[in-house]
């Protein structure tokens, strides 16, 4: 059983939202299953996640598109809820909460996620300053993976702990025959290039659905009406799988990543995949079939397998590695075994 002192409070974006949301939310219910209080901290306003989390709950609402005061008033508020749970460890995830989390105070270590092998893309600057400042208050560092560096900090994570997936339907479908569409799944930022889908569209004269909300989704639709490519925008998506259906084929043309929690999950599903050809993708170490490059390649391999989607699904040797040390019980021993040593 894990010590008592233990008492750890996670600070996330929001509820949901990306795979640093989701796999958050999993490592608290697994460590609250484990007898341990822990917290979370959500800063944005936003949707709830299709993974609900079951321990306390700080919801600072900030406006999504809020400005400098709307900060200031959620680090105030950040304040507050570690002065009421009183933690001894503080984990930031992204990007926000790591500028909130590094002018916090309080008898706490503070504990920094690594979940991207280029964070800070937007704001470099202020990345390098707010790191600095983690560093002088001697902030340690998990990576969510053994092939990331710690950006602007060190070469080598302290610490790594795999993000988690929830346990999957047992009976899984087979998907195979004629490829008759193209599916994103993911945030819409400039990182995931979502954009490409749009042009594969229009090479392939194929149609494409849109899982997931963000800054670019109005150009993203003008881009589709200019280029008369038939495209359906589904927004934020508590559970994308769902709208997954045979002839379906999922395009991840992401310029980094860091985990990686979509692939991974499709892989799971045995759901026809191809991947921008990336080393952050690479690690998965699939056959060559499932790695495009540029946007031409991915075209060409289209229509190379048009009517065999099968093709493309992941072969159960390379699913079962990949699936290593990803189910939340793994996680939770992970983060109790960190947290207790430095306890």
């Amino acid at each position: 059983m894990p010590s008592r002192e233990l008492r750890p409070l996670f600070v996330t974006n929001s509820l949901s939202g990306g795979g640093a949301e989701r796999s958050t939310n999993i490592v608290v219910n697994a460590l609250l299953e484990n007898g341990l209080q822990v917290g979370l901290i959500t800063i944005n306003d936003g949707h709830g996640d299709l993974v609900a989390p079951n321990c306390t709950v700080f919801e600072l609402k900030r406006p999504i598109h809020g400005k400098f005061f709307s900060v200031v008033a959620a680090f105030i508020d950040l304040q507050r809820a570690i002065r009421i749970w009183k933690p001894n460890f503080v984990v930031l995830n992204c990007e926000l909460p790591e500028l909130l989390g590094s002018f916090s105070f309080g008898k706490f270590q503070l504990i920094v996620v690594e979940h991207s092998s280029v964070p800070w893309t937007n704001r470099v600057h202020l990345g390098r300053i707010v790191r600095r400042i983690l560093n002088l208050r001697s902030a340690l560092w998990v990576g969510v993976s053994n092939h990331l560096s710690i950006w602007n900090v060190q070469l080598v994570p302290d610490y790594i702990v795999q993000n988690p997936i929830l346990d999957l339907v047992e009976v899984k479908k087979k998907y195979s025959g004629q490829i008759s569409r193209l599916v994103f799944i993911g945030r819409l930022s400039v990182e995931k290039q979502a954009s490409w889908i749009i042009s594969l569209g229009k090479l392939t004269s194929l149609p494409v659905l849109v899982i997931g909300d963000g800054l670019l989704r109005e150009d993203l639709e003008t881009q589709s009406k200019d280029s008369l490519v038939s495209t359906e925008f589904l927004g934020f998506v508590e559970d994308p799988w769902k709208n997954i259906e045979n002839g379906d084929l999922l395009i991840v043309p992401s310029a980094f990543e860091g985990d990686g929690l979509v692939p991974v999950e499709a892989f799971k599903r045995n759901i026809p995949v191809l991947l921008n050809d990336i080393n952050d993708f690479r690690r998965f170490a699939l056959p060559e079939i499932n790695y495009c490059h540029e946007i031409q390649g991915f075209a060409d391999r289209i229509s190379q397998f048009r009517f065999n989607s099968e093709k493309f699904v992941v072969p159960e040797s390379c699913v079962e590695k990949n699936m290593t040390n990803r189910s939340p019980s793994d996680a939770a021993s992970r983060w109790i075994e960190i947290l207790s040593r430095l306890a």
